[in-house]
């Protein structure tokens, strides 16, 4: 079952509120997020209401402190669960908008997009299996972006304002390995 506990405070301390399923605008249930506890599934986190702004995958664990899930502050408006995926994995990237030019496949984390594409420009990518998570740089560092099955035919579709991906990892469900 998916649930995760915000907490206004670090160390889960203060005002909480357990969500067990998708909310567009968690502003009545607290007012900042500084930690939260992920007791079932995956989650998207967002930094505006209606699924809008900066996004914070996060899986099962605890969360002391928003720096602990990358965040930049401690607002949290919107969250989604994301869905129940298992293997296989697979991706393609393209350097170009509407999968155009050069093409990789992608099965398995990549910690570093330039080092096996030769770029950190992806202008377009079809998700074929699994989850995905697109980091701003490499070492799965900096601003996320949740890819699900589909195809996205420039990067804006993904929620990105350039192009630069990093790093790749897939998100893996509870179990696997």
């Amino acid at each position: 079952m998916e649930k995760i506990v915000f907490y206004e405070d670090r160390n889960f301390q203060g005002r909480s509120y357990d969500c067990k399923g998708d909310s567009a605008d968690l502003h009545d249930f607290f007012a900042r997020c500084n930690s939260c506890r992920v007791e079932g599934g995956w989650w998207v986190l967002y930094e505006r209401p209606n699924y809008m702004g900066y996004q914070y995958i996060i899986g099962p664990g605890e969360y002391a402190d928003y720096q602990h899930w990358m965040g930049f502050n401690d607002c949290i408006r919107s969250c989604r669960v994301i869905k129940k995926t298992t293997g296989p994995y697979k991706l393609r990237l393209f350097e170009r908008p509407n999968f155009d030019g050069q093409s990789l496949e992608v099965s398995e984390n990549l910690p570093s997009v330039q080092e096996r594409f030769h770029s950190r420009e992806i202008h377009s990518c079809k998700v074929q299996e699994g989850s995905w998570v697109f980091f701003e740089h490499p070492n799965f560092r900096g601003r996320q972006y949740l890819l699900e099955r589909g195809e996205y035919h420039r990067y804006t579709e993904w929620g990105a304002l350039h192009a630069t991906v990093g790093s790749i990892r897939r998100i893996i469900a509870t179990g696997e390995r």
